[in-house]
């Protein structure tokens, strides 16, 4: 797999993540033991299970607690891409991929497997999450990449190294769908968003920058769309790789909007 996004020859995709929510299965235990099968066949032969947490917001502090239900991960063997399976769903997350086109026919693919060997699932929700890592050359900052309009800073610290930023926007798209851009900026090697931390496969190359000092000023960019599904339906395949190819032509578009023509020319979008 490549370390690019689709046509972007450099691009500063470090991870993507995509989930199929689900009302709660609660007998999935008793049909993960075929399902696990079937991945190894598929080409997962990494398993393991999961001891899943959930992060909780208390003021400015993160707590994770763990949670109750049980989980279950597959992963390639290399441990770039894998598939989770969960009382509430399945997820496909990747640090590393041929083009979208492979991940979405990835996705299709568990999906249906996951229709064949659990009965009865009914959906209320997909999502489609992109992190990117941005790295700036030297001399230049993350605004010479991303639209300036994402920085919030108000230029309030008496001691500009320690400037840390966050903005969230929020975009109803249509037909149930919304949009979520995460901008933060600071110095130093970025972090995955908190939720992203303990992350179980093998890293992208950008995650660990080399030759990043803690002054370099960085940020990420943490694009999500989402649909939901109200009243909730009968999981259907073939309407689920429908929607996500719609999914990923939002975030696409987000993604060409936020960034300028300086990073489009650096990045080589051909």
């Amino acid at each position: 797999m490549a370390e690019s996004l689709g046509q972007w020859g450099n691009a500063p995709l470090v991870y993507v993540l995509a989930e199929l929510r689900t009302e709660r299965i609660s007998d999935v235990k008793n049909y993960y033991p075929k399902f696990a099968g079937r991945l190894r066949d598929d080409g997962y032969p990494i398993q393991r299970t999961m001891h899943a947490a959930k992060v909780v917001a208390t003021g400015t502090q993160m707590i994770f607690e763990p949670a109750q239900d049980p989980a279950w991960e597959f992963a390639t063997p290399d441990n770039r891409t894998g598939v989770m399976l969960r009382p509430n769903g399945l997820v496909l997350h990747a640090t590393a991929y041929e083009d979208e086109i492979d991940f979405l026919a990835r996705l299709d693919k568990v999906v249906r497997l996951f229709a064949e060997e659990i009965p009865s699932v009914y959906v209320n929700r997909l999502g489609l999450r992109y992190i990117d890592f941005v790295l700036p050359r030297k001399g230049e900052k993350p605004e010479d990449y991303v639209d300036g309009r994402l920085n919030p800073d108000l230029g309030l610290a008496k001691i500009q190294a320690d400037v840390r930023t966050t903005s969230v926007a929020i975009y109803a798209m249509g037909n149930g769908r919304q949009l979520t851009l995460r901008y933060s900026r600071g110095r130093g090697k970025p972090e995955m968003p908190p939720d992203l931390v303990m992350l179980s496969l093998q890293p992208s190359k950008l995650m660990n920058p080399p030759g990043i000092t803690d002054i370099d000023p960085t940020a990420v960019l943490d694009t999500d769309c989402n649909l939901n599904y109200s009243p909730v339906e009968k999981l259907d395949p073939k309407r689920v790789r429908d929607e996500f190819a719609l999914i990923c032509d939002e975030v696409y578009t987000a993604f060409l909007t936020a960034i300028t023509e300086h990073a489009r020319k650096i990045w080589e979008a051909k």
